[in-house]
């Protein structure tokens, strides 16, 4: 089963273990029985379909991986995990419809009371921008689960400040960090509000305070560097921009971050 990841939270996998069985004989099969068995090898079962799928989704193969669980659920209609993990290949190939009528499938399959199912819900209302939606999910899911999820409340901040609620972020995050206080994302996430209210100096230093605190946590650095360009601190920015590649060599922003170490190098040259 999949917890799918959207604008915080890590990826989470779990796969239920597959056990198989095999007989043997002494007779040689005829050609009617090696055709049987054929046929029958032809036909996996919903399990090992639905592990097929998952490793589609693994490797970003959309289509194959609802092509797997469609086969899966044909062999067995009543899975709330297949059908969630098909919402989840759906969303990712930006077939929001689909989408959420799978994910409406798993619910009524048993994935109710699973707040997996709610959190990944809440992930696919995010990612169509139905941000209130996805606040409402992410909310039924951990009554479900009568316990606060940090990945859940960093997604609900998340929402806010899309809706650009601020104050309602602002206070998801620090309730994030009260609960789990050396998790750098919290921090991160509030030195991002300030950025957005464009309080500059004042999210340079909430940067800074997380590189202390989590000092292999990339993303900041990234920012950091950003808004030492807005402030023309151009060896500052470079350093931080070299600090976030380093870090994270295949991370979304290299490009971008050398992009911006070259241009601050030419700025930072055109003022000597």
């Amino acid at each position: 089963m999949k917890k799918q990841p959207s604008f915080w939270p890590l990826l989470l996998l779990a796969l239920i273990a597959l056990q198989t069985a095999c007989t043997t004989t002494s007779q040689r099969p005829d050609r009617a029985q090696r055709a049987q068995a054929a046929a029958a090898q032809s036909t996996l079962s919903a399990q090992e379909y639905f592990l097929e799928g998952n490793a589609f989704l693994d490797q970003s193969k959309w289509q194959l991986a609802i092509n797997s669980y469609n086969k899966a659920l044909a062999q067995d209609p009543t899975r709330w995990d297949i059908y969630m993990n098909r919402a989840l290949a759906y969303s990712s190939n930006t077939k929001f419809e689909e989408a959420i009528a799978s994910i409406e499938l798993a619910l009524d399959n048993g994935g109710s009371e699973q707040p997996v199912v709610y959190y990944n819900l809440g992930n696919i209302y995010q990612n169509r921008g139905l941000y209130g939606q996805s606040i409402d999910a992410y909310r039924a899911g951990m009554a479900i689960s009568g316990k606060l999820d940090v990945d859940s409340l960093l997604n609900i901040a998340a929402a806010y400040t899309f809706l650009n609620e601020i104050d309602d972020a602002r206070a998801t995050l620090l309730k994030i960090r009260e609960l789990a206080p050396d998790d750098p994302r919290a921090p991160h996430g509030l030195a991002l509000l300030l950025h957005l209210e464009e309080k500059i100096d004042e999210a340079i230093q909430a940067y800074e305070q997380i590189h202390v605190i989590a000092p292999n946590f990339s993303q900041s650095y990234f920012n950091r560097g950003f808004l030492l360009v807005r402030m023309a601190r151009f060896q500052e920015a470079i350093a931080a921009f070299q600090k976030y590649i380093e870090l994270d060599p295949d991370g979304p922003y290299v490009k971008r971050a050398s992009n911006n170490i070259a241009s601050a190098q030419k700025r930072l040259e055109s003022h000597h």
